[in-house]
């Protein structure tokens, strides 16, 4: 997810410079999205074996939980700036 937010923020940023925004920089953003862990788990229970879909569930809520618990971190560190 690291790869993925980095990759967001740099477009975002060009996007506020002006700058000129090459398509393959587009469809790398979305290439690491989809490849991303939340997605493999995400598909994963989806459409993977029944018998495993409460251990994915399981996996891909501790990881949506670890992101917020990370983005609140950074927000209370910019806050206290």
């Amino acid at each position: 997810m690291c790869e993925v937010r980095a990759c967001a923020r740099a477009l975002v940023q060009r996007v506020a410079e002006g700058g000129e925004i090459p398509i393959a920089s587009l469809r790398d953003l979305g290439d690491l999205v989809l490849r991303s862990e939340l997605m493999v788990v995400s598909h994963q229970v989806l459409h993977g074996p029944s018998e495993f879909a409460l251990r994915r569930a399981m996996e891909l809520s501790g990881l949506i939980l670890a992101v917020v618990a990370k983005d609140e971190r950074e927000a209370e560190k910019e806050a206290a700036k």
